[in-house]
């Protein structure tokens, strides 16, 4: 990529929120890039500088794999099984651990863009590739072997557990339209910490709901906040929000819930989470936790002092299935609750204040149901905002990027065998 460095990050399930939150982090902490390409796989991006000298993957909730690349081939060539010579010393330096006398490597193959059929036609090609990275390292004098091509795409258990990143390398083929994109991972996703805050604190209210860690990552990095400022959620529950909010470093960190069980949960949770992560000094933060009544929040937090809210509220009743009445009943029961609830929102809020909430969708027979609240709070002043920054919400880049908008400017966040699915919306005052 000329004289800027490029770099791929291997997204998670939903590719429209991982983009957004990865453009929201970059810009947040001014990296100056440009989107190149994308897909419901990747995002490819070029930037003036390093950017993982001063960028860590657990900041994310949305990245599987970073990626450095290493050089653009022209897509044809390469199609056309003209990849050989790729191997030489800048190749060696950049891909095999210093010290390493037998280096083994992966390879996965990655949508960035390209037409399925030159995917296809990449994996194909993907033995011989191998083989012949494989023999040219060889004629270098590096005793190398590759790991058995099973699917087109390793997984970052498989990266880890094979030691890719530590002695050997997991090489990258990202096809784009007409380039392909040779990098290689330099980090990927925590899986094993994200599951164990999910399933290894000791209170976990599976029937109130439970948001996801890296879900509550990506939320919080949608604010798009500084770590000195004060940040609410009125949903506690069993506290993963306010969990990851101490591990990106928030300081101030305000959890309530109507239910006192429910603040007892966080107060449980964040006490095992100070425990298991001792790195975390709990001197440094000023947290909070209030069982509170959203609808008369305002009774005990001070107007205009939180600088965002991060949440999720309660999503409905926990069924396998619904009728049309058993939805619109659903509906109407939360509806009050959320006009409410940002009623009290607008008296708490600073005047620079942001919020990332979800909503409930419902799926019943083949259609999906969401609440009817936003025509309720544009009264008060909240509109769904987009996304992007301003200077990233190009039409251009929008091209690139492919996201998946709702009408109501939200992003739908589901699994295929959900019943009730997230609606993910960022107001700002």
């Amino acid at each position: 990529m000329n004289d800027k460095f490029g770099y791929c990050f291997i997204l998670g399930n939903n590719h429209s929120l991982c983009k957004v939150e990865i453009i929201n982090v970059l810009f947040s902490r001014k990296i100056d890039f440009k989107i190149v390409e994308s897909s419901q796989e990747t995002l490819i991006i070029e930037a003036l500088t390093e950017i993982e000298k001063d960028l860590d993957i657990d900041i994310f909730g949305s990245i599987a794999k970073f990626v450095k690349i290493y050089k653009n081939l022209p897509l044809k060539p390469f199609l056309d099984g003209n990849n050989d010579d790729l191997v030489d010393y800048d190749f060696i330096d950049f891909f095999v651990p210093k010290d390493e006398k037998h280096p083994i490597f992966g390879l996965s193959v990655y949508g960035a863009g390209c037409r399925f059929k030159d995917l296809n036609t990449s994996w194909y090609l993907s033995p011989s590739f191998c083989r012949n990275l494989r023999d040219e390292l060889k004629s270098y004098g590096i005793k190398n072997g590759f790991m058995p091509l099973r699917d087109r795409k390793l997984s970052t258990v498989s990266v880890d557990k094979n030691k890719l990143l530590t002695n050997g390398f997991e090489i990258i083929l990202a096809i784009g339209h007409d380039t392909v994109y040779v990098g290689k991972t330099i980090a990927v996703q925590d899986y094993e910490s994200y599951g164990f805050r999910d399933y290894g604190r000791p209170n976990r209210d599976s029937k109130s709901g439970m948001i996801p860690p890296k879900l509550a990552k990506m939320m919080i990095n949608l604010a798009g906040k500084n770590t000195d400022q004060t940040i609410l959620d009125p949903f506690c529950g069993s506290g993963t929000i306010l969990e990851e909010l101490i591990l990106l470093g928030y300081q101030k960190i305000i959890g309530s819930d109507l239910s006192p069980k429910a603040v007892n949960d966080t107060n449980v949770n964040l006490k095992w989470l100070f425990e298991k992560y001792p790195e975390l000094d709990p001197k440094k933060f000023d947290i909070t936790t209030l069982n509170s009544d959203v609808t008369q929040i305002s009774r005990v937090i001070k107007n205009k002092s939180i600088d965002a809210i991060v949440t999720e509220p309660f999503l409905g009743s926990p069924k396998r299935n619904f009728n049309f009445t058993q939805v619109h009943q659903e509906i109407n029961r939360l509806v009050p609750l959320y006009t409410r609830a940002f009623s009290e929102f607008k008296k708490i809020l600073s005047p620079s204040g942001t919020i990332v909430i979800i909503s409930p969708v419902f799926r019943c027979q083949g259609k999906f149901l969401h609440l009817p609240i936003l025509e309720k709070l544009k009264p008060l002043g909240f509109v769904p905002v987009d996304f992007l920054p301003r200077q990233y919400n190009t039409p251009e880049n929008l091209a690139l990027l492919n996201l998946e908008l709702t009408e109501r400017n939200s992003i739908v966040y589901y699994r295929a065998d959900q019943i009730v699915s997230r609606e993910i919306f960022l107001f700002k005052v």
